[in-house]
């Protein structure tokens, strides 16, 4: 499997069978997808890329080119999308303000491989480390205001050496969690 960060809240993933992207941005790269999720603050981005067979922008269960996706509110604005694809289990937050509820993490469950935190003025450092605690995934990668990724890094996040990464079982496998940001492609 093969994740990209564009910018924002975007990411893009390849895996073995299809491609999608997580809450498209205006710098995504134009080309086919399966589906696209819009946890709901980027609507307008998804409706200017037009090679996407479906767009998720609400709650629900669904399985798409094989792949199965399960979306849920955190709070009413924001939908995070829990993706099973390649026997690996990746969490996209979406526009986090606050940690979520106990509720929110029994509905997300456990054996979270990947989750992709966004950083923003509302959701910073901080409110991510405890969020990442919490969720104890294998990997982070952190997307959203850029200008976060320096004191991100300072807390113990390290800085990709590419633009994009390739995952495999054996790394979503690990014991500790590897924290990253990737530069945007």
């Amino acid at each position: 499997m093969k994740i990209q960060f564009h910018g924002e809240n975007c990411f893009s993933v390849q895996t073995k069978d299809a491609s999608f992207l997580f809450d498209p941005s205006g710098s995504a790269p134009s080309k086919k997808y399966d589906f696209a999720t819009n946890s709901g603050a980027l609507e307008e981005n998804t409706k200017k890329l037009t090679d996407i067979k479906k767009v998720l922008s609400l709650p629900g269960e669904f399985e798409i080119s094989g792949i199965l996706v399960r979306g849920f509110y955190s709070r009413p604005e924001n939908v995070v999308y829990k993706v099973t694809a390649d026997n690996v289990c990746l969490v996209h937050l979406g526009s986090l303000e606050s940690k979520p509820s106990t509720e929110f993490f029994e509905k997300l469950g456990e054996n979270v491989d990947i989750v992709f935190v966004c950083l923003s003025e509302k959701f910073g450092v901080k409110q991510a480390k405890e969020m990442i605690e919490t969720l104890d995934p294998r990997m982070t990668l952190i997307g959203g205001d850029q200008s976060f990724f320096p004191k991100m890094i300072e807390s113990g996040a390290r800085m990709a050496e590419e633009d994009e990464i390739t995952v495999t079982q054996t790394m979503v496998g690990e014991e500790k969690t590897d924290i990253l940001v990737l530069p945007q492609k």
